[in-house]
């Protein structure tokens, strides 16, 4: 084809594209024009439901709003297109006027809507509100404190321990209607966390709760405190066992003693550089001298105040059980005395004591009353006179190996004059 020929076809295609487009754009707007110009109704759901005038009924008047009988409205609007999309259920509002209140009552008072900014009321029309009225109690307010409490719900590591949680504050201070106030019994925050293995710090929201341990609806409470901080000490752990501190005497050592305690063992928490000095724990310090063959007594566990007991038993049984050592009796005469004081008369008024010793038995054959004597200590007479028992101690010449067994102070008498 001719090149002259040619451009005159280009340009009518062109041109016929170019008025396509336009009639298309045009009818396009003339579409959404008229659909938006167009009036339908909308349902919005989960509208709130606002007081109006509640801050100056608590802050004037002393008094609260309580039991209300809906926190959300459905409100159903009939307006054209272009309206309907300007609105949602976010920025529509539900309100009920309480400015002109002041008594305690039940009440119950008709829902009204306030629209959005930007947008043409004239034009946008509320068919229905869905509940159309709220119901509410008018009540005096009430403030209380109350405790926070908790729970560690989670898990901690093996060899670590959850301690009880701490708060900060301890307390908060809640004020409402004093009905719904009556029923807050404490605060409750619970922590959850796996396999923990250092102390837990969070700032918490918490619970109101009443007596039986139901939430109570926080909604139209005012709180000293919104969120505490809440501290679960995380502390290392470790088995150690019970037994106790034995004094050598009466022919036995410790060797000569079957230690018994039920628990064996126990659990204990706490710092983990702490817990590697600590291999066993005490229950007490026995002197061997106190009890022939066997004792038997029950303990306080007690332990240092960095130290926590998570087993959670507080009392152990002790049994102590003599072996391999026998018990034989003398009638001792030998009393002697010490320490007597200067220019006084000691007279020893008593004659014979009744001595058990403790030891092997081929020892104990060996050993004459003779070989036993027993002294007593005057150091702390002082410048008194009469008939006294002072401490005594009994001496087993030549047998290192055995011993007495108890305290004969008590039946030794000594006079001085």
């Amino acid at each position: 084809m001719d090149e002259k020929k040619a451009r005159p076809v280009v340009f009518a295609t062109r041109l016929l594209w170019a008025v396509l487009s336009l009639i298309v754009s045009v009818l396009l707007w003339v579409y959404v024009t008229t659909s938006e110009g167009d009036v339908t109704e909308q349902t919005f759901d989960g509208v709130q439901v606002v007081f109006n005038g509640q801050e100056s009924l608590m802050s004037k008047d002393g008094l609260a709003i309580s039991n209300v009988s809906a926190n959300t409205v459905s409100i159903r609007i009939r307006a054209t297109r272009r309206e309907l999309i300007k609105l949602s259920s976010n920025n529509l509002v539900a309100f009920v006027d309480v400015s002109k209140f002041s008594a305690r009552s039940f009440y119950t008072q008709a829902v009204s809507v306030q629209l959005p900014l930007g947008t043409n009321s004239s034009a946008i029309d509320i068919v229905s509100t869905s509940p159309s009225s709220i119901s509410f109690n008018i009540d005096k307010t009430s403030t209380k404190t109350v405790e926070l409490q908790g729970r560690f719900s989670g898990t901690v590591a093996a060899g670590f321990a959850a301690q009880p949680i701490q708060f900060e504050p301890e307390t908060v201070t809640v004020s409402g209607p004093e009905s719904d106030i009556a029923r807050v019994a404490y605060a409750w925050v619970e922590v959850g966390r796996q396999d923990a293995d250092k102390t837990i710090q969070s700032v918490s929201a918490y619970d109101l709760m009443d007596e039986n341990g139901n939430v109570v609806d926080k909604d139209g409470f005012v709180l000293s405190d919104e969120t505490v901080s809440v501290t679960v000490p995380v502390t290392s752990t470790k088995e150690v066992p019970l037994t106790a501190d034995l004094v050598d005497g009466g022919g036995a050592t410790a060797e000569n003693v079957e230690v018994t305690c039920s628990p064996a063992t126990i659990t204990i928490a706490g710092d983990a550089e702490i817990l590697e000095g600590i291999n066993k724990i005490s229950l007490g310090t026995i002197d061997l001298t106190s009890f022939t063959a066997t004792f038997e007594d029950s303990f306080q566990i007690v332990l240092d105040n960095n130290v926590t007991n998570v087993t959670g038993i507080k009392e152990a049984r002790l049994t102590l059980r003599i072996v391999g050592l026998e018990t034989k009796k003398f009638n001792v005469s030998n009393i002697t005395t010490t320490n007597a004081p200067s220019g006084r008369t000691v007279t020893i008024v008593t004659e014979n004591v009744e001595i058990t010793l403790r030891g092997k038995s081929s020892i104990l054959d060996k050993i004459e009353a003779n070989n036993i004597h027993i002294v007593a200590d005057l150091a702390d007479i002082g410048s008194t006179t009469g008939v006294f028992q002072p401490p005594v101690k009994v001496y087993v010449d030549g047998y290192t190996e055995v011993g007495a067994i108890g305290d004969y102070s008590d039946k030794v008498y000594i006079k001085i004059t």
